[in-house]
């Protein structure tokens, strides 16, 4: 069986679980009353399933047991990391499964991705006493980089919770969280399956067209106006995913961090603003750049158009680009950014529109 034609097995049996899940559960919300209130900052009128993460997780499970069951061989090393993948995953939806449920506050929350992420960093069956840590990288300026195992854990620990709370903290609209996380799979996927060609990573590669195809079967539920949310669950999980994925096999960090640039961006500058205004980093308020576009009269697919269309360019310079040019690219970006937000920070806390839609109770149930 070729390459090509397992790839396309796996990602459309991941389409099709989540395509046929996400109807259950909504109807199993429902009927149970399992439904996400409204609040002040959500776009959502009316009680809404908030659990649809869970269906893009089995989803992905479904195509990582295919792709098992299918002719595919790997090395036992890369056996234990997608187990430890799979184990911390369950253990990040199954505790933000609870969180949208019943509320945990922001501190035990995080304290609970801390714990996921070591469920990944931490153990190890064979050989040395740690799991999937990022312990070199390449040099931009020439050679690898090797990390003290210490200095690499803790590196490893910031990824995997950046990244987690870079996809949450962007899951303002209707499809957003779902659109950027579907490049950034496809990039992953081209990355790992084409390249290198003296090395390429198939095998890595189908994690990637995995969680692809679960967003992707997920996405037509979620679209605006949505019929179920993907909740922290869905979020924070496909956070905790990508940051794995990126690792495995050979770190894809600066693939990872050119794709996402924008929500990660976005992030920091919330925090910086927050701290500045005297805020704790995870008061939920409408910094985000993509709730000051809604306050500026932008429609939900407007801005889930322009993230869409700015990730898969980044994504398609992190393929282009030498590693010094990456550097370069990001440093601009990240001024060019910050200058943006800035001004639009400046204009749309003095639009009208902002006042009004915050009353109304217009926000978003992020962050």
């Amino acid at each position: 069986m070729s390459h090509a034609l397992i790839a396309a097995i796996i990602f459309i049996a991941a389409v099709a679980a989540s395509a046929t899940l996400v109807p259950q559960i909504v109807r199993l919300s429902h009927r149970l009353g399992l439904l996400k209130q409204p609040r002040a900052r959500d776009e959502h009128a009316e009680p809404i399933p908030a659990i649809g993460g869970l269906a893009i997780y089995l989803a992905f499970l479904v195509g990582i047991v295919l792709s098992f069951w299918l002719p595919v061989v790997r090395f036992p090393v890369e056996v234990e990391r997608i187990l430890l993948l799979t184990i911390g995953a369950a253990f990040v939806v199954f505790v933000m499964l609870y969180d949208d449920l019943m509320d945990l506050p922001p501190l035990p929350k995080f304290a609970w991705q801390i714990g996921a992420a070591l469920v990944v960093i931490v153990p190890r069956f064979r050989g040395p006493s740690h799991g999937l840590v990022i312990q070199q990288f390449t040099n931009p300026f020439g050679g690898t980089i090797h990390l003290p195992l210490i200095v690499a854990m803790l590196f490893t620990l910031f990824w995997i919770l950046g990244m987690m709370n870079t996809l949450n903290w962007q899951d303002g609209q209707d499809g957003l969280v779902g659109s950027i996380t579907f490049i950034a799979c496809a990039v992953l996927f081209y990355h790992t399956y084409f390249r290198p060609e003296k090395d390429p990573q198939f095998t890595i590669s189908l994690l990637a067209i995995a969680l692809g195809g679960a967003v992707l079967g997920f996405m037509p539920f979620n679209w605006h106006p949505a019929k179920i949310i993907m909740g922290d669950t869905g979020a924070m999980f496909l956070g905790f995913a990508l940051a794995v994925i990126s690792i495995i096999g050979g770190a894809k960090i600066a693939t990872a961090l050119l794709t996402l640039w924008v929500p990660i961006l976005d992030i920091g500058w919330v925090i910086v603003y927050r701290v500045l205004n005297r805020q704790a980093p995870w008061h939920a308020d409408r910094g985000h750049l993509h709730q000051r576009l809604r306050d500026l009269g932008w429609s939900h697919q407007q801005i889930v158009l322009l993230y869409a269309v700015i990730t898969a360019l980044f994504g398609l310079a992190s393929l282009a680009l030498t590693p010094e040019a990456k550097l370069v690219g990001l440093v601009a970006a990240g001024i060019v950014g910050i200058i943006l937000l800035s001004l639009l920070a400046r204009y749309s806390g003095k639009h009208p529109q902002a006042g009004v839609r915050e009353a109304a109770g217009a926000g978003r149930r992020g962050h």
